[in-house]
């Protein structure tokens, strides 16, 4: 947490904050007008200076909840909004974070860590951890090329990337170009509505649509190899693990495969 914290502590005190739009987005601000249900449990991960948080207060949402790595904006956002609940603005690494949320709204957050692809299904895993069932990640992801270089943010992606994450364990309701953005991201925006699959809604199939390889990206992220090793017992697992090597011995060999499968089942249900 120590280097991500500095790193935004220092884009805040230098006010090198370019991402930041001044306002609620239009395009969450027309979703949340057409939500009628005003207790539900929201959360905003990496919120900066959380204008949705500030939108939602005041529009009578009652429970919404904002983490944020670093405690500037959380600070600057206390003393501009000092009816907004202290207790609800958390200063925490989000990855660490823990409870069960109706709504998670997605906001240049995303965008903000490296892109790796297993810090993507770091992301993905996440998500689906806090969500209750039937819960829905909303929100806005840039549409431009992911930079070659590791130095530049926001990072962007493809719907085809994108979708790659999400779909094995969303069902996409939406996922298409904001028609509302901000000019300056006209054109460079998805709008997005994730609902989280219902596992016990799939008990006949339950790993219908989702790969080997998002199973295992997904185990890595959630436990991590050392951990794997200890559920499935496996070389491949023990002995310089990696995702291509574990990929070629388990699709030849179905034992194995279905340990992995069940671990990979005993995850989403875990909280």
């Amino acid at each position: 947490m120590n280097d991500e914290k500095a790193y935004w502590d220092n884009r805040y005190e230098e006010e090198t904050t370019g991402w930041d739009l001044g306002a609620v987005s239009p395009p969450l601000k027309e979703y949340f007008d057409q939500l009628t249900t005003k207790d539900i449990a929201i959360l905003i991960p990496g919120a900066g200076n959380a204008y949705e948080a500030a939108y939602l207060h005041d529009n009578g949402f009652s429970n919404v909840t904002v983490v944020d790595i670093s405690e500037i904006p959380l600070n600057n956002f206390k003393k501009n909004h000092p009816t907004f609940p202290s207790e609800r603005l958390i200063h925490q690494d989000f990855f660490k974070h823990k409870g069960e949320y109706d709504l998670i709204i997605e906001q240049t957050f995303f965008c903000s860590f490296n892109p790796s692809r297993m810090n993507r299904v770091k992301y993905t895993t996440k998500m689906l951890s806090l969500l209750k069932p039937d819960g829905k990640l909303v929100g806005l992801w840039f549409n431009i090329p992911l930079d070659a270089t590791t130095e530049k943010r926001p990072y962007g992606g493809t719907k085809k990337e994108y979708l790659s994450y999400f779909a094995p364990s969303f069902e996409v309701l939406t996922f298409k170009p904001a028609h509302n953005s901000y000019i300056e991201r006209d054109g460079k925006e998805f709008f997005a509505i994730l609902k989280k699959r219902n596992i016990k809604k799939q008990q006949n199939n339950p790993l219908h649509g989702i790969t080997l390889k998002h199973i295992l990206e997904h185990l890595v992220a959630v436990y991590g190899w050392e951990r794997m090793d200890q559920e499935v017992r496996i070389n491949c697992f023990a002995i310089n693990p990696a995702i291509k090597s574990s990929l070629r011995f388990l699709r030849k060999t179905p034992w194995a495969r279905e340990k992995v499968e069940r671990l990979y089942l005993k995850s989403l249900k875990e909280k």
